[in-house]
């Protein structure tokens, strides 16, 4: 699963991590086949600057590593 579809999971949800999914969805150039941590985590330092969106982009990270290492 990549990090893409793992957020848009949340897209329907009333909180950060769905703000989140919103904001992503509407970035055309959003790495979507992205599974790296480094790649994800320098795409969002590089192309977001609102900082409630970059802790949310970073708690999303760690919620999706969690994920996939329990999978």
């Amino acid at each position: 699963m990549t990090f893409y579809d793992f957020v848009i999971s949340f897209i329907e949800d009333d909180t950060p991590l769905g703000q989140l999914a919103h904001k992503i969805k509407r970035d055309n150039n959003f790495p979507k086949d992205a599974t790296s941590y480094n790649e994800l985590n320098s795409y969002f330092y590089s192309n977001y600057i609102d900082h409630e969106m970059l802790a949310s982009a970073k708690r999303a990270l760690s919620l999706y590593l969690n994920n996939i290492s329990i999978a």
